[in-house]
Protein backbone atom coordinates (compact mmCIF):
# COMPACT_ATOMS: atom_id res chain seq x y z
CA UNK A 1 0.00 0.00 0.00
CA UNK A 2 1.22 3.73 -1.01
CA UNK A 3 1.65 5.73 1.84
CA UNK A 4 -0.48 9.24 0.71
CA UNK A 5 0.02 12.33 3.51
CA UNK A 6 -3.81 13.10 4.57
CA UNK A 7 -3.46 17.05 3.37
CA UNK A 8 -5.85 19.07 5.07
CA UNK A 9 -6.02 22.63 6.72
CA UNK A 10 -9.58 22.86 8.44
CA UNK A 11 -10.53 21.47 11.68
CA UNK A 12 -13.39 19.50 9.93
CA UNK A 13 -11.06 17.40 7.92
CA UNK A 14 -9.11 16.82 10.88
CA UNK A 15 -12.36 15.66 12.22
CA UNK A 16 -13.05 13.31 9.14
CA UNK A 17 -9.28 11.83 9.85
CA UNK A 18 -9.32 11.16 13.39
CA UNK A 19 -12.84 9.28 12.74
CA UNK A 20 -10.98 7.10 10.22
CA UNK A 21 -7.89 6.26 12.65
CA UNK A 22 -7.87 4.04 15.25
CA UNK A 23 -9.31 5.47 18.31
CA UNK A 24 -5.78 4.34 19.91
CA UNK A 25 -3.69 5.94 17.04
CA UNK A 26 -2.71 10.05 17.58
CA UNK A 27 -3.22 12.33 13.98
CA UNK A 28 -0.53 14.35 13.58
CA UNK A 29 -1.07 17.31 12.40
CA UNK A 30 2.13 18.84 11.34
CA UNK A 31 2.37 22.66 10.83
CA UNK A 32 4.00 25.79 9.99
CA UNK A 33 1.36 27.91 11.28
CA UNK A 34 0.20 28.53 14.81
CA UNK A 35 4.04 28.27 15.39
CA UNK A 36 4.73 30.99 18.68
CA UNK A 37 3.94 28.80 21.63
CA UNK A 38 0.52 31.05 22.73
CA UNK A 39 -0.53 30.37 19.23
CA UNK A 40 0.19 26.28 19.38
CA UNK A 41 -1.21 26.01 22.59
CA UNK A 42 -4.53 27.80 21.37
CA UNK A 43 -4.51 26.09 18.61
CA UNK A 44 -4.92 23.18 21.12
CA UNK A 45 -7.13 24.05 23.47
CA UNK A 46 -9.10 26.23 21.55
CA UNK A 47 -9.40 24.85 17.73
CA UNK A 48 -8.63 21.29 18.64
CA UNK A 49 -10.22 20.46 21.46
CA UNK A 50 -13.35 18.47 20.96
CA UNK A 51 -10.86 16.48 18.77
CA UNK A 52 -9.38 13.33 20.34
CA UNK A 53 -6.23 11.99 18.83
CA UNK A 54 -5.43 15.29 17.21
CA UNK A 55 -1.35 15.47 18.10
CA UNK A 56 -1.37 19.37 16.99
CA UNK A 57 2.75 20.53 16.67
CA UNK A 58 4.32 23.45 14.37
CA UNK A 59 7.41 24.27 13.57
CA UNK A 60 9.78 26.18 10.74
CA UNK A 61 9.56 25.79 7.19
CA UNK A 62 12.79 23.80 7.00
CA UNK A 63 12.49 21.27 9.97
CA UNK A 64 8.64 20.88 8.72
CA UNK A 65 9.66 19.75 5.01
CA UNK A 66 12.95 17.87 6.26
CA UNK A 67 10.46 15.68 8.18
CA UNK A 68 7.68 15.72 4.89
CA UNK A 69 10.19 14.51 2.73
CA UNK A 70 11.66 11.90 5.22
CA UNK A 71 8.10 10.25 5.53
CA UNK A 72 7.76 10.20 1.84
CA UNK A 73 10.94 9.28 0.87
CA UNK A 74 10.32 6.38 3.40
CA UNK A 75 6.74 5.48 2.69
CA UNK A 76 5.39 5.33 5.77
CA UNK A 77 5.29 7.54 8.89
CA UNK A 78 3.15 9.67 11.26
CA UNK A 79 2.09 12.96 9.72
CA UNK A 80 -1.92 12.82 9.18
CA UNK A 81 -2.52 15.86 8.24
CA UNK A 82 -0.38 19.19 7.52
CA UNK A 83 -1.06 22.99 7.63
CA UNK A 84 1.34 25.17 5.54
CA UNK A 85 1.00 27.80 3.78
CA UNK A 86 0.44 27.75 -0.48
CA UNK A 87 4.15 28.09 -1.28
CA UNK A 88 4.96 24.95 0.77
CA UNK A 89 2.43 22.91 -0.73
CA UNK A 90 3.26 24.74 -3.99
CA UNK A 91 6.56 22.38 -3.71
CA UNK A 92 5.11 18.95 -3.16
CA UNK A 93 4.68 16.64 -5.60
CA UNK A 94 0.57 16.55 -5.50
CA UNK A 95 0.57 12.84 -6.17
CA UNK A 96 1.58 12.95 -2.86
CA UNK A 97 -1.48 14.36 -1.14
CA UNK A 98 -5.34 12.55 -0.86
CA UNK A 99 -7.69 14.33 -3.14
CA UNK A 100 -9.85 16.54 -0.85
CA UNK A 101 -12.89 17.12 -2.96
CA UNK A 102 -14.55 14.02 -1.82
CA UNK A 103 -14.20 15.01 2.06
CA UNK A 104 -16.94 17.58 2.19
CA UNK A 105 -14.94 20.12 2.59
CA UNK A 106 -15.99 23.59 2.36
CA UNK A 107 -13.85 25.32 -0.14
CA UNK A 108 -12.52 28.64 -0.34
CA UNK A 109 -13.48 30.84 -3.22
CA UNK A 110 -11.92 31.87 -6.47
CA UNK A 111 -8.49 32.43 -7.00
CA UNK A 112 -7.62 30.35 -3.74
CA UNK A 113 -9.57 27.39 -4.87
CA UNK A 114 -7.54 27.23 -8.38
CA UNK A 115 -3.99 27.68 -6.36
CA UNK A 116 -4.91 24.88 -3.63
CA UNK A 117 -5.40 22.58 -6.85
CA UNK A 118 -1.84 22.62 -7.62
CA UNK A 119 -2.18 22.25 -11.39
CA UNK A 120 -4.68 19.45 -11.06
CA UNK A 121 -8.27 19.04 -11.13
CA UNK A 122 -9.37 18.38 -7.66
CA UNK A 123 -8.75 20.34 -4.51
CA UNK A 124 -5.14 19.50 -3.03
CA UNK A 125 -4.82 21.40 0.23
CA UNK A 126 -7.64 23.64 1.89
CA UNK A 127 -6.95 27.61 2.13
CA UNK A 128 -6.72 28.04 5.77
CA UNK A 129 -4.35 31.36 6.21
CA UNK A 130 -3.35 34.04 4.62
CA UNK A 131 -0.61 36.63 5.33
CA UNK A 132 -2.38 40.01 5.49
CA UNK A 133 -0.89 43.53 6.90
CA UNK A 134 -2.82 46.12 8.30
CA UNK A 135 -1.22 49.62 7.48
CA UNK A 136 -1.01 52.99 10.16
CA UNK A 137 0.20 55.89 8.93
CA UNK A 138 0.72 59.65 10.11
CA UNK A 139 -1.92 62.33 8.82
CA UNK A 140 1.16 64.02 7.94
CA UNK A 141 2.28 61.68 5.46
CA UNK A 142 -1.01 62.22 3.40
CA UNK A 143 0.19 65.41 1.74
CA UNK A 144 2.57 63.07 -0.02
CA UNK A 145 0.34 59.78 -1.58
CA UNK A 146 0.97 59.99 -5.00
CA UNK A 147 -1.31 61.58 -7.23
CA UNK A 148 -4.54 59.63 -7.90
CA UNK A 149 -3.88 57.37 -4.96
CA UNK A 150 -6.80 55.86 -2.38
CA UNK A 151 -5.18 55.41 0.77
CA UNK A 152 -7.72 53.09 1.12
CA UNK A 153 -6.60 50.99 -1.73
CA UNK A 154 -3.10 51.55 -2.83
CA UNK A 155 -1.21 49.33 -5.03
CA UNK A 156 1.84 48.26 -4.33
CA UNK A 157 3.65 50.39 -6.63
CA UNK A 158 1.79 53.80 -5.02
CA UNK A 159 3.20 52.56 -1.67
CA UNK A 160 6.29 52.62 -2.86
CA UNK A 161 6.21 55.52 -4.56
CA UNK A 162 4.57 56.91 -1.49
CA UNK A 163 7.13 55.90 0.67
CA UNK A 164 9.81 57.63 -1.63
CA UNK A 165 7.78 60.95 -1.89
CA UNK A 166 8.36 60.94 1.92
CA UNK A 167 12.29 60.14 1.76
CA UNK A 168 12.51 63.24 -1.23
CA UNK A 169 10.20 65.44 0.67
CA UNK A 170 11.60 65.09 4.54
CA UNK A 171 14.99 63.67 3.81
CA UNK A 172 14.51 60.52 6.01
CA UNK A 173 13.13 57.19 5.50
CA UNK A 174 9.69 57.08 7.34
CA UNK A 175 8.18 53.43 6.08
CA UNK A 176 9.01 49.98 7.17
CA UNK A 177 7.62 46.75 8.65
CA UNK A 178 7.61 45.56 12.51
CA UNK A 179 10.04 42.59 12.88
CA UNK A 180 9.57 39.95 14.81
CA UNK A 181 11.60 38.58 17.75
CA UNK A 182 13.52 36.49 14.92
CA UNK A 183 14.79 39.31 12.82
Amino acid sequence: MTFKLKLASVVSAAATMVAATAATADVLFWSTQAKPAEEAQAMRDQVLSGFDGVDFQSNDNGPWMTRLNAELAAGSGSIGVLGSLHGNFAAMQADDLVDLDGMGIMSASGTYNELAKLGTGSMQYMPWMQASYIMAASKKALQYLPEGADVDALTYDQLIAWAGNIKEATGEAKFGFPAGPKV
